[in-house]
């Protein structure tokens, strides 16, 4: 046979079976892709298409140490990008990454409707959903990408069973929703890590601002159903009308527009709609204020559609189809978004997850995993909206982003193999 034809017999053969069972060459047809990593040296890549299970494909690169110089058995960290793009690669585009030279295999992926990954920017619905969790299965060897391979066949030292999803900002809000959702079909996780989640629509319009703000501390509350809701001055609230539309604003020098230093509140475009959600609380006070808001979804449309898309209201879901499941907040003194003192965002998801029987939960690592923390929270400590007491990340321990997280994985790592919670 010749060498093409040899070739080809081996990647049909991947295409049927995958690599597990084949010979020790189909076994290198599934190593033969990767490349030098272009963000960190003695780092692999490689990108792969996986089947999403209803004929489309989900765009993931993967990132993993040299095997040459740092052999092991590694954790693997699915890392779902921040903000609303679907866009979460190539790695290079971002900093919330997690450092593979600390001998983790991380993986993050395209969500459908940004080209790689086709399919429409549901802005992380139930179609990104899905996708997260096809990259899960294949992670977890139990399907083969385009070329036939799972990802513990493209990397032996992959450890599946220690497969912990990473949730960077608004990534945490789309992590607890595929966690919690049962028609998600996901393999065993191993644990979850959530870096300064905005878990709540006001958090994740920024609708109590961040410079200005109208926020007050401590006049946050955690409903179960309703999530975590905080006071606006409804006073203050005004709506202007103007040919480009309509704008909603927390009116701070009273002159009855929206500019400077007035909190302008933008609101998420549903992109199907092409309507404008708003908190829930938000426009209750607008529907109070009998302010007119044309091109905003209602009160109850915006409840419904942030009901998937907001990790406090679905601290409970997350629990009852995950109940083992450990998981680590991560914060740092000065949020990367929000500038409200009391960390409202990150104590009422705590509060939440706690509320609803979490089997384990820790805000920052242990010093153990990041030596430069001056203090450490005890595993499962209190958190609470009504006293945010924590110690929470330095600035200086927190550069770079990706060491913080990789600390946060290896710590669930090692405690999933000791069994020490």
């Amino acid at each position: 046979m010749s060498s093409g034809g040899r070739l080809l017999a081996l990647l049909l053969a991947a295409a049927v079976s995958g690599c597990a069972g084949a010979s020790g060459e189909a076994d290198d047809v599934c190593r033969a892709e990767r490349v030098p990593d272009p963000v960190d040296a003695a780092t692999w890549s490689l990108g792969v298409q996986v089947p999403d299970g209803s004929g489309g494909t989900v765009h993931a690169d993967v990132r993993w140490p040299d095997l040459t110089a740092n052999a092991g058995s590694w954790p693997i960290a699915l890392v779902i990008q921040g903000t609303w793009s679907p866009v979460g690669t190539p790695v290079d585009r971002t900093t919330a990454r997690v450092d593979p030279t600390a001998g983790i295999v991380s993986i993050h992926l395209d969500l459908p409707g940004n080209g790689r990954t086709p399919g429409t920017n549901d802005r992380r619905g139930a179609g990104s959903r899905a996708a997260v969790a096809a990259v899960l299965r294949w992670a977890a060897g139990d399907t083969a990408d385009l070329g036939g391979c799972t990802l513990p066949e493209r990397i032996p030292a992959a450890a599946p069973e220690r497969l912990f999803v990473v949730g960077t900002s608004n990534g945490g809000n789309l992590a607890v929703a595929t966690l919690a959702d049962p028609e998600a079909a996901l393999p065993p996780v191993a644990g979850l890590v959530a870096w300064e989640t905005p878990a709540g629509p006001q958090f994740t319009n920024v609708e109590l601002g961040a410079e200005p703000t109208v926020y007050t501390p401590g006049t946050c509350t955690y409903g179960g159903a309703v999530g975590i809701v905080c006071e606006m001055p409804a006073d203050e609230l005004v709506a202007v009308e103007s040919d480009g539309g309509t704008t909603l604003c927390f009116d701070r020098d009273g002159d009855g527009a929206c500019g400077a230093p007035d909190v302008v509140v933008q609101g998420t475009e549903d992109l199907d709609t092409g309507a404008i959600m708003l908190s829930p609380a938000l426009r209750r006070l607008a529907a109070a204020r009998e302010l007119s808001l044309p091109g905003f979804a209602s009160e109850e449309t915006a409840a419904d559609w942030w009901a998937e898309r907001d990790a406090a209201r679905l601290a409970g879901a997350l629990v009852a189809a995950q109940p083992e499941l450990p998981i680590l907040l991560l914060a740092s003194a000065t949020d990367h978004v929000q500038t409200l003192p009391d960390h409202p965002h990150v104590f009422g998801l705590g509060e939440a997850l706690q509320g609803a029987g979490a089997a384990w939960t820790r805000l920052n690592p242990g010093t153990a995993w990041l030596p430069e923390l001056s203090e450490e929270n005890p595993p499962n400590a209190p958190l609470r909206l009504d006293d945010p007491t924590g110690s929470l990340v330095s600035e200086a321990a927190e550069e770079p982003l990706a060491e913080l997280l990789a600390a946060a994985v290896l710590e669930l790592s090692e405690r999933h193999q000791t069994g020490e919670w």
